[in-house]
């Protein structure tokens, strides 16, 4: 089946299911106690100091992968060695990353929250993509080791941090060593020689397809958002076992970055509002020359998608700017009076769920998503300027400022009703976080 490749390669901008994730993050952990402060410290300082028993972890870890559903094993050559001249090295390929990741030590605040002693950061450091303007404006802070941060601010930079490099060119047909070395096998879908393409099977859990589907398009299953958010997890485990408190708050940072992916509906299913059988027949159509069908049910997703994506972003980004930064007449708003803000920070219903649950990942989290998403993907069909939401020769990638999705809605007057109707999602985006959070204090 062509039409999850097909997506890709007609989106070539980043798919991000959340768009800036430091923005929900900070939101999620607004009632959540994580006053504590804690000491910058290299990665090298942490490998150094706990290599053997990393190793042993890493081990034990790779025994429990063997679990999760189209895991690929491990190969040897990657074992982590603690006494390697490379440690760093040695690390990112035993935990499969790209090695050429960058992952300096900063703070990546919302707007409104930037210290006056900031040391900005260029936003083109932060990562090897060439791909990254849509961060100019994001305000990055160079922190030195030894630094003394409060625990949020770490979870909260760590979170956008994946989007950084962590999964591109992981795959065989990627053109890459670690592509070579790493066997994950042949990218399941989307087009392997665009850059951020290569990432979206790491941050995608196709997990509650039909029967049907995966008999058709088995690749589907290979999806390792699960994965990812598993390996962080259990790494903050044994960081803060150990005492490296810093690590133990960003890896739990990555972790999240998977986990809130989960909660994006349009990362949790395929097609949200397409019947097994009417995927198959456009499908079949396109095998016999039929393109057109197929073609426009992929475009008109996509514009779906991505203006999701960009309303989220530029809702939340706004509603920063109104809380932290004061008006003329010296007057504070408050990220209360923002539905979307006290959705995501409200704890009311978090114990809800038993994020001890095995499973919880994979059939909570993500079941969740993909049960929400038939009637979300209907319901932007609706609220969505006609020719993003039903004309498939308009290219939507919401990369322009024009193309600000919910200035757009907000002067036709829909964007207040589209976040009443977004709430409940974004409500579990902030309980599934923080529940993430809680995992972590299960050794």
């Amino acid at each position: 089946m062509l039409i999850l490749a097909l997506l890709f390669i007609a989106t070539p901008e980043p798919a991000r299911a959340w768009w800036e994730h430091t923005l929900i993050t900070r939101a999620a952990l607004e009632n959540m106690d994580l006053s504590r402060t804690v000491k910058v410290e290299s990665l090298e300082g942490f490998l150094k100091a706990e290599g053997p028993a990393l190793a042993a972890e890493l081990e034990k870890m790779e025994r429990e992968f063997q679990a999760i559903p189209a895991y690929p094993p491990l190969p040897e050559a990657l074992r982590f060695d603690p006494n390697a001249e490379d440690i760093r090295n040695a690390f990112l390929r035993a935990i499969r990353v790209n090695p050429e990741t960058r992952l300096l030590s900063y703070v990546q605040y919302v707007p409104g929250t930037q210290p006056a002693n900031c040391r900005p950061l260029d936003y083109r450091k932060i990562t090897f993509l060439k791909e990254v303007d849509y961060l100019k404006d994001v305000p990055f802070c160079s922190v030195n080791a030894g630094t003394m941060l409060p625990a949020r601010d770490v979870i909260v930079s760590g979170s956008d941090e994946p989007d950084y490099g962590h999964d591109i060119s992981l795959f065989e047909d990627n053109d890459s060593d670690s592509g070579n070395q790493y066997k994950f096998g042949i990218q399941p879908f989307g087009n392997p020689a665009l850059e951020y393409s290569s990432q979206a099977p790491f941050h995608m859990g196709f997990y509650h397809e039909s029967a049907v589907i995966y008999a058709f398009a088995g690749f589907l299953k290979r999806t390792f958002a699960q994965f990812r958010a598993l390996q962080y997890l259990r790494l903050a485990q044994f960081a803060f076992r150990t005492g490296h408190d810093y690590w133990g708050y960003r890896f739990l940072g990555w972790g999240l970055h998977y986990v809130q992916d989960l909660t994006m509906p349009y990362h949790a299913t395929v097609m949200p509002s397409s019947s097994s059988a009417g995927m198959i027949w456009i499908n079949l159509l396109n095998t016999v020359g039929v393109t057109g069908p197929q073609a426009s049910a992929v475009q008109l997703l996509s514009n779906r998608h991505l203006a999701l994506e960009n309303f989220q972003r530029n809702l939340m980004l706004h509603g920063y700017r109104e809380a932290f930064n004061s008006p003329d007449d010296g007057r504070r708003n408050d990220l209360k009076d923002w539905p979307a803000f006290e959705a995501i920070s409200d704890t009311s219903r978090d114990k809800d769920y038993d994020f001890n649950a095995p499973g919880y990942i994979r059939n909570i989290i993500a079941g969740e998503a993909a049960q929400a998403a038939p009637e979300i993907d209907l319901l932007l069909e609706e609220f969505l300027p006609e020719s993003i939401a039903h004309d498939p020769d308009h290219i939507y990638e919401g990369v322009e400022e024009n193309e600000n999705m919910y200035r757009i809605l907000l002067e036709d007057g829909k964007a207040k009703e589209l976040t009443e109707i977004l709430l409940p999602l974004f409500q579990s985006a902030g309980i599934h976080t923080r529940n993430y959070i809680r995992m972590s204090q299960k050794q």
